[in-house]
């Protein structure tokens, strides 16, 4: 491979499009994956039926978790680039069993995703179309035009992709800031305050470790960066500068716009905010700006449309990743010649998307598939996470010893260990009402369903298969027809 020059920028080498994006989209493609107006108004309900007016404080203690989660991975993309991410990484830290079945518990992740937004955002068009205009919408109607949507963008390239994901992702941001800046220059009852931030004022330590849980799931998607590390400039220095720079953006927005939120509403009837039975961003939209309140909707109809896009991304190139080195069918690598995108792994996801957009809203109803899902992915995330801050260890000591730092390869991931393992244990002791405490259990038999898989391969002499799983890509130069070829922006 040749050796570049500290000015000479670098792309992987890979059958996906090399050095197709800089860091503008790969960032955005984490926070995007976040999704803004979701995470930000949608969330806020739930957690604050947890930890009271509280809330805010849990989106903190997110935040301050997701610091020190992303870390490791930004740690991890310094020295190694695949779209298998915690696959590759794990794997090559702890070894390809253990790597599989972690990877095996982030498929419950990003290819769930898009049926959690499809039923999540066409069952907030149904009721609110129906009550606002009288306009009759079947909730599907969105589910089918989501699916549609991020199949063709997911085939035709990363490009259209991210320039979708940027226009979306601004939109939404600022919409939120916005609102939440109303609601502190015209406060509920109960004026400007910062009670938000006392943990005295929540109602219980478990309601507001509960509150946190959901909130880790809230600012989740911050490594939606690494999947598609392969296809961006300098990927060992884009992807840790993407993670850490979305969580370091969303974690703040977080934090300030479920406070403007929860100030707008009026901190001392946090209760009737609760039990709305319409969306509060909603209705703190029609008190602050009147007939213009429709451009909340739009917001999380354009957020969903952009999460949707980047964690399909995402759930491809992981796909992509794992199938490569042999873990997953080997079809699953095949990329199109034309648009240099994993075309079979998209037909996967889509066909994905279209089973469970359907199954899940008709097993626990459409109106529980959005909570149910979200505290699932915290339960299927804390082991990922877990396991990736025990390798770090072993990967400094063993391949990069010089770099070895006590502080930051052996401090920050037991810290981040410990986090989770305290609010895991709080949020399911006791365990949260049902359909939500089918969560754990729902990732403990996936957990189980991927170990028996390890089980029978090697039992069956088929544990070479994952013998390459530690194998991440080389880089080389960019050609210059490559950095011209570069979208302004992206």
């Amino acid at each position: 491979m040749a050796q570049a020059a500290a000015d000479q920028p670098t792309v992987a080498v890979t059958e996906l499009k090399a050095g197709a994006i800089r860091l503008p989209g790969v960032l955005m493609q984490s926070i995007t994956a976040i999704a803004p107006a979701i995470a930000g108004l949608f969330t806020l309900q739930f957690i604050v039926s947890n930890a009271g007016i509280s809330a805010p404080l849990a989106y903190l203690g997110a935040f301050i978790i997701a610091l020190l989660l992303g870390y490791v991975l930004a740690e991890y993309g310094r020295h190694m680039t695949s779209a298998g991410t915690y696959y590759t990484f794990v794997s090559r830290a702890l070894g390809g069993r253990t790597g599989f079945v972690v990877a095996w518990v982030y498929l419950l992740f990003y290819p769930v995703v898009v049926a959690q937004v499809g039923s999540f955002m066409g069952s907030t068009l149904e009721s609110t179309l129906k009550s606002e205009y009288s306009i009759t919408f079947h909730w599907w109607y969105f589910m089918v035009f989501l699916i549609a949507l991020v199949a063709f963008t997911a085939w035709r390239g990363i490009e259209i992709s991210t320039k979708l994901i940027i226009a979306l992702g601004l939109f939404e941001f600022v919409v939120c800031v916005v609102l939440a800046f109303s609601g502190l220059v015209s406060p509920g009852p109960g004026g400007v305050n910062l009670h938000s931030f006392n943990p005295g004022n929540a109602p219980n330590a478990h309601g507001l470790f509960l509150g946190v849980v959901f909130a880790i799931f809230a600012i989740s998607g911050w490594d939606a960066a690494a999947p598609i590390g392969e296809e961006s400039e300098n990927p060992r220095r884009t992807v840790p500068r993407a993670v850490m720079g979305s969580i370091l953006i969303m974690g703040l927005f977080l934090v300030f716009v479920s406070w403007g939120q929860t100030v707008g509403w009026g901190t001392n009837h946090v209760s009737s905010l609760i039990s709305s039975g319409e969306l509060p961003a909603f209705v703190l939209g029609h008190r602050l700006w009147g007939g213009a309140w429709i451009i909340v909707l739009i917001a999380l109809f354009n957020s969903a449309i952009a999460v949707a896009i980047a964690t399909m991304n995402a759930a491809t190139r992981v796909f992509y990743g794992m199938s490569r080195t042999g873990a997953l069918p080997k079809a699953l690598s095949t990329v199109s010649k034309k648009y240099e995108t994993p075309t079979n792994a998209v037909i996967l996801q889509t066909g994905v998307n279209i089973a469970l957009g359907i199954i899940l809203p008709i097993l626990i109803g459409v109106a529980n598939v959005y909570n149910l899902t979200g505290t699932w992915f915290t339960f299927a995330l804390a082991p990922v996470y877990i396991v990736a801050n025990v390798g770090l260890y072993f990967f400094f000591r063993r391949e990069h010893p010089t770099e070895f730092n006590w502080i930051k390869h052996a401090v920050i991931p037991v810290l981040g260990i410990v986090a989770l393992v305290l609010v895991v244990y709080e949020s399911v002791n006791p365990l949260p009402a049902y359909p939500i405490s089918l969560a754990p259990f729902i990732v403990l038999g996936w957990l189980a369903v991927g170990i028996g898989i390890v089980v029978w391969l090697l039992s069956t002499g088929r544990g070479s298969l994952l013998a390459h799983a530690s194998e991440a890509v080389a880089e080389r130069i960019e050609t210059p027809q490559e950095q011209s070829a570069h979208v302004p922006g992206l």
